[in-house]
């Protein structure tokens, strides 16, 4: 039998696009069993009562940024293989069979994929000119483009909650430290919504600060 995906979704305030996120995590797979988890990191708007109404956990939180829902998400989790999906983002289908044959086949702990760009659908022409799409799909650091083993958790730990932004970098940095075997696959399994409030565009200075903290930490341990 296979093991169960967990796959965690922070949300807030994702109304907008949380029920095609979650629509397309069912589409991932048709032969591995599935743990939905959706938490709720403080939202204002209906994106409880959206998921509650979906086949998804829904597990709710107070307000504390990316990191600490993902932990949220993970301490909550029962699944042996661990995902990560943005819920603006949506999988590409097959993604999560993907990603376990390239875990399995290699022996991998984690493996990460390709993402692809694309421009909400929603967004008026006017509102398109200037977004930074990528036109190629492109490896990345993004979570939705990896499927991860738990153990890797037990070993590295969890994403630094003092961080706003970049505590993905700074986990992977992590990984790349321990020793732990991982596979980059050359299939695109993410498609990465740009619209108009992605985090990136909205925090690039604060982003921008906190990857230079992480990089700044890192040196300091290479130092020791």
């Amino acid at each position: 039998m296979k093991p169960k995906i967990s796959v965690i979704i922070p949300a807030c305030n994702a109304q907008k696009y949380i029920s095609e996120a979650i629509d397309s995590v069912s589409a991932a797979s048709t032969s591995i069993p599935l743990e939905i988890i959706v938490v709720n990191d403080g939202s204002t708007d209906g994106t409880s009562d959206i998921v509650s109404s979906m086949n998804a956990i829904l597990l709710e939180k107070e307000k504390g940024g990316a990191a600490s829902a993902r932990n949220a998400g993970l301490k909550a989790s029962s699944g042996e293989l661990i995902a990560f999906l943005d819920a603006d983002d949506v999988y590409a289908p097959d993604a999560l069979d993907m990603m376990y044959r390239t875990l399995c086949g290699y022996s991998a702990d984690a493996v990460f994929a390709m993402t692809e760009d694309f421009v909400s659908p929603d967004l008026s022409e006017e509102e398109r000119t200037g977004l930074p799409v990528r036109r190629r799909p492109y490896a990345g650091i993004l979570p939705g483009s990896s499927l991860i083993r738990r153990q890797v958790f037990d070993k590295i730990g969890f994403f630094n909650e003092t961080l706003s932004s970049g505590e993905t970098v700074e986990w992977l940095m992590k990984l790349n430290d321990s020793g732990l075997k991982t596979v980059q696959m050359e299939q695109t399994v993410l498609n990465r919504r740009i619209h108009l409030t992605n985090t990136g565009r909205l925090h690039r200075m604060q982003e921008m600060q906190n990857y230079a903290a992480v990089l700044r930490m890192r040196n300091k341990k290479k130092q020791k």
